[in-house]
């Protein structure tokens, strides 16, 4: 286990049902003790944070807006371009909060069934209409891991209506092969959402921002809090793009080692895994429940679905030690239920 490991209390499970980073990386941790008394004394100040992730994405700060994580982001794109019952069409099963979020703010969602595809071209384009007000995409998509080509996403872009907005996810794209992020940005009608919860192991600080077209972030600036991340989170996230890759490059790495190992691992145990991008890996199997159960016997959490009894889902932890004791466990377990 990683020296910069946070214990657990006894008894906790391993949790790898979250897709966390398990271990923070050291550089950040000897940073927390230097967090200074003005970060918690006064209302915090998110422009210079906005400023340098601007500068990482050539953007003038007008062209992001930092939120309290991608869920925040989320819900305040969908307040935005879902009022007065407009629709919003994305695939099922997906992040549960997108939906979620899209009925709260008066939309209709128009839901696509599949793990096949995270963007599927043709039912998107069937559905689109003049009540589209937001197209949803993800990718890496949640739960299955899988990857939208970027040439796909540009053509549902180009097949909305002006009054229209395509929101695409990209929480996990550190993991995937390619980042899309400044090709989509060339596009007027999109939403870039990311996150420095997921490869940068800062999920507690609950830093996320939205990059897109400069009227458009305007409007998501004044239809939430002024405040939307505390000062303590501001002051450790400027930091840790200051480092950027010693933050993540090593934890990146291993994630994309373990990803095809426990793949292999699965295949053997007679699972199906799906190709993953992301820091987890989504199976499907006749004998998910018994997995479940025997990976919590033996003190590590897993994803179940109730929706997909056949699918577990196992987050990655990005670390030598703990990924042989997940490999171990999954043997021991699938010997035991065989």
């Amino acid at each position: 286990m990683s020296g910069m490991a946070v214990a657990a209390p006894p008894g906790e499970r391993l949790r790898l049902d979250h897709n966390e980073r398990l271990f923070p990386a050291p550089e950040l941790v000897r940073l927390l003790s230097q967090v200074p008394a003005s970060a918690l004394t006064r209302y915090p100040e998110a422009a210079g944070l906005e400023a340098a992730l601007g500068e990482a994405w050539d953007l003038d700060a007008d062209r992001v807006l930092l939120t309290a994580g991608a869920d925040d982001a989320i819900d305040r794109v969908c307040r935005r371009w879902l009022a007065d019952g407009r629709e919003m069409i994305t695939v099922t099963p997906t992040f549960e909060m997108i939906p979620a979020f899209a009925t709260l703010a008066g939309g209709r969602v128009r839901s696509i069934p599949t793990l096949d595809d995270p963007a599927p071209l043709g039912p998107i384009l069937d559905r689109i209409g003049e009540r589209t007000g937001l197209v949803g995409v993800i990718s890496p998509h949640n739960p299955t891991g899988t990857v939208a080509p970027v040439e796909r996403i540009l053509a549902i872009a180009d097949s909305l209506p002006a009054n229209a907005a395509l929101l695409v996810d990209l929480a996990y794209v550190e993991f995937a092969d390619r980042d899309p992020t400044r090709e989509l940005l060339q596009r007027d009608n999109i939403l870039v959402v990311r996150t420095l919860s997921k490869a940068w192991g800062l999920a507690g600080l609950r830093t996320g921002f939205v990059l897109g077209p400069a009227a458009a972030i305007g409007d998501l600036r004044a239809g939430g809090a002024p405040f939307p991340l505390a000062g303590p989170s501001i002051w450790l996230a400027e930091r840790a793009l200051a480092l950027g890759d010693r933050v993540t490059a090593t934890y990146v790495a291993a994630v994309r080692r373990e990803r095809e190992q426990l793949v292999s691992a699965l295949l053997v145990s007679g699972a199906e895994p799906f190709e993953s991008q992301a820091n987890f890996v989504l199976a499907s199997t006749d004998r998910a429940a018994a997995l479940y159960r025997g990976f919590r016997r033996r003190g590590i959490a897993i994803r179940r679905f109730p929706n997909f009894p056949d699918l577990v889902r196992i987050t990655l932890p990005g670390d030598e030690a703990t990924f042989r004791h997940l490999l171990r466990v999954l043997d021991m377990t699938v010997g035991h239920i065989s």
